[in-house]
């Protein structure tokens, strides 16, 4: 550990909190809270004062694989209800940086998801390439980045870890990770529906029933249906919509309780998404030394992009109580298929052009059992195994611009093959030192096994020729662990620090030849952190400051439709993230977030470099010096403050709801080149609910003030491109539950 920073970063900490709410925090001096699932009861102080009936609820989260209130958890996580998600208009988890302290959310290619968290993620896709911020649903980890781009339907909660997540995770949390988890059935009946339609000629259904079958089996049924007509921009080459997309999602759950000790839960999912996407426009000059007409969501392009994607899943999940003990196991196996096709010169002749289909399969088992809580040590132990294979089926690069004078290449079949078998054992213990201290100790091993397949098909003069097919194999072998100390100043007030280090393993670049081995990432964290309730628990306020030493990042580049995937030797960063809850009045109730991260690559000489062309495109050279610059993707700052006014009325309760969210703005490349610059963006809605809440209206709008910015950035050797975020969008939802 390195004490001298953990001790910088609780001053941060502790400075920024006292700093805003000084006073309040200093005169919280009343017993401990009564005690939760997460420490045992002997080792609690007293229980605290009931709350008065302005409180604002508890906030429960299973960041440490059990049950605990947030604000006993030594962990930076943002929670997000259904309802908070609903109001703010959240559709989808690329949105969820909204409303997340220190995160960041680009979309590739339209269909990948690629979450940052404080810096940590990546701009990589294919075969094999995992994303350093994990994604979870319902403790099933989803390996592909098409699935980290979820639909927020059928939730229950929606959590943010922060941090290196190395030890209770199954694979690759080296950033934090994003756990999804949905409603689970119920005997009683219950169901409910929206409809709405928004311009673009939106139209969008979602509906969820539940009921039992028995006293104790239940089922559940979730669907969504979206389908935006009407593109946000034009493709002026053949006069076809760009930016249109169709999703269709449904969930089904059986839950059998034949016990109180005993629960069995299958779960299915299927998700089809499919659209002109994605629509990726030249800024500046391109190749032919023009620029791409029309407006700002236009293309003009011979290809017209398409993307389809689909995935499904299903899951069984056993617990049984013995007592002192629990015993939990999840077996789960995921399917999915992504198609991709758009142009690569960017001109509208038939240059290079990219049809790209990625296969994708996994199964997981988790065996893990848990204490229950019957002394002053809690701990939690598993073993893990995940297998996967992700392939490329094929990646098809065709058009004139492969061609040379003493090569007439017209086509290039890639056909790709990665595969994984992970094992991992992992125990995890709080011991309560006192009343008011506890220590976190935890360890993890894992050991990857990694099998690379790939080869190549030329199609020279009409005529296919098969390459000499590739094969390479390596296993990856680390420890990982996690160690904090908490302590409780006063019944609402808890300090901790904590050291993590995280990993993730490495793998091979899925489209180099000959085979190219990527060195696994390794993150060591120091965290400092406060979570505060005050003025009799109408304002929960939590802060963190960390520090972060990170070794060989994997960073890519595209190069004449080749995505080049490679090691970078690492980067330093700290920052400070802070969530604000106050319910200043039974009626009004604010929610505030604010990040800052300074995060700077380590030494760096062998970076890719791109010098814009005065006839247009850019030279490449990898031989560029990017130490000192920026992360990719990491807005120096970010800031939200949102809030809800209830009015009621006799014909039912409206509620005014808003969220303003500033992005400072980022950097494309680790050359520092290619920026986004700072944005706000405002959404707002207003909701009508009958005074028996069975039905409600909502008039909506996001991104109001029709912002331009981006969900992709790629500075390539064809020139500097973009894929454009929705404009402005507004509609009417309407709905009922009984």
């Amino acid at each position: 550990m390195k004490p001298a920073v953990l001790h910088r970063c609780f001053l941060l900490a502790a400075t920024s909190s006292i700093a805003m709410f000084g006073a309040p925090v200093m005169a919280q001096t009343a017993p401990s809270p009564s005690p939760d699932q997460s420490t045992p009861p002997d080792s609690q102080q007293a229980e605290a004062p009931a709350a008065d009936a302005g409180a604002l609820a508890d906030i429960v989260v299973t960041a440490q694989r059990r049950s605990e209130n947030l604000q006993r958890v030594p962990i930076a996580v943002t929670a997000l209800t259904p309802q908070t998600l609903a109001i703010a208009g959240i559709a989808d988890t690329s949105e969820l940086k909204n409303l997340t302290p220190g995160l960041n959310f680009n979309a590739n290619l339209g269909g990948f998801g690629q979450p940052r968290i404080r810096g940590v993620g990546t701009t990589a896709t294919g075969p094999g390439i995992e994303n350093p911020v994990a994604t979870y649903i319902d403790g099933v980890y989803i390996a592909t980045s098409a699935g980290a781009l979820l639909s927020l339907n059928d939730i229950e909660q929606v959590a943010v870890l922060k941090g290196p997540q190395g030890t209770l995770f199954g694979r690759n949390a080296t950033g934090g990770l994003i756990q999804v988890t949905t409603r689970e059935p119920s005997v009683t009946p219950h169901a409910e529906a929206q409809v709405g339609y928004g311009n673009f000629d939106t139209v969008s259904a979602n509906a969820y029933v539940t009921g039992g079958l028995t006293d104790t089996l239940a089922a559940s049924i979730s669907a969504l249906y979206e389908n935006q007509q009407d593109g946000f921009g034009k493709n002026l080459y053949n006069g076809e919509d760009v930016g249109t997309q169709r999703n269709a999602a449904g969930r089904v759950k059986l839950e059998w309780k034949p016990s109180d000790a005993t629960r069995i839960t299958v779960s299915a999912d299927y998700n089809k998404l499919t659209g002109a996407q994605p629509a990726i426009r030249t800024f500046g000059l391109r190749t032919n030394g023009t620029t791409t007409p029309g407006g700002k969501y236009d293309i003009d392009l011979d290809v017209q992009p398409a993307l389809k994607s689909r995935q499904w899943g299903t899951s069984l999940s056993a617990q049984q109580d013995f007592g002192g003990v629990r015993l939990t196991s999840i077996t789960a196996y995921r399917k999915s298929y992504f198609n991709v096709v758009f142009d690569a010169d960017q001109l509208p002749i038939a240059g290079l052009a990219l049809n790209e289909t990625q296969r994708d399969k996994q199964f997981s088992q988790e065996l893990q059992l848990q204490s229950n809580n019957n002394g002053p040590l809690t701990w939690v132990a598993g073993a893990y195994y995940f297998h996967s294979v992700g392939q490329y089926d094929p990646l098809t690069t065709t058009g004139f611009f492969l061609a040379s004078d003493e090569f007439p290449l017209q086509r290039v079949d890639d056909y790709v093959k990665q595969g994984l078998d992970s094992y991992a054992g992992y125990a995890q213990g709080t011991y309560a030192i006192d009343r008011a201290t506890n220590f976190t100790a935890g360890i993890r091993y894992t050991s990857d096994h990694r099998d690379m397949t790939e080869s190549e098909t030329l199609t020279v003069a009409g005529f296919p020729v098969p390459q000499t097919p590739l094969h390479d194999d390596k296993t990856f072998n680390k420890l990982t662990w996690r160690l904090a100390l908490d302590h409780r100043f006063s019944p609402d007030v808890m300090g901790y620090i904590s050291y993590n280090r995280g990993f993730k393993s490495g793998s091979y670049a899925p489209d180099t030849f000959p085979i190219e081995e990527l060195k696994p990432e390794t993150l060591d964290a120091y965290e400092a952190g406060l979570k505060t309730e005050l003025l009799d628990h109408r304002v929960r306020f939590n802060v963190a400051a960390y520090y972060y030493d990170q070794k060989n990042l994997q960073v890519n580049q595209i190069v004449q439709g080749v995505l080049y995937v490679y090691n970078a030797s690492g980067a330093k960063s700290y920052g400070v993230d802070a969530d604000l809850q106050a319910r200043v009045t039974d009626n009004f109730t604010v929610t505030a977030g604010a990040s800052y991260i300074h995060d700077r690559y380590k030494k760096f000489t062998n970076a890719f470099e791109l010098f814009p062309l005065p006839t247009g495109g850019n030279s490449f050279d990898q031989n560029g010096d990017a130490t000192g610059n920026r992360l990719q993707n990491t807005p120096d700052a970010t800031i939200n403050v949102g809030g809800t006014y209830d009015i009621p009325t006799t014909i039912g309760k409206f509620t005014l709801a808003a969220n303003y969210y500033h992005n400072s703005g980022y950097y494309a490349d680790p050359q520092n080149r290619v920026q986004q610059k700072a944005y706000d963006l405002i959404d707002a809605s207003l909701t009508w609910y009958s005074s028996d809440d069975h039905f409600m209206i909502r008039l909506w709008s996001k991104n109001l003030t029709n912002q331009f910015y981006v969900q992709q950035t790629n500075p390539l050797n064809v020139g500097d491109n973009y894929v454009a975020a929705p404009p402005r969008t507004f509609g009417l939802t309407g709905g009922f539950k009984f």
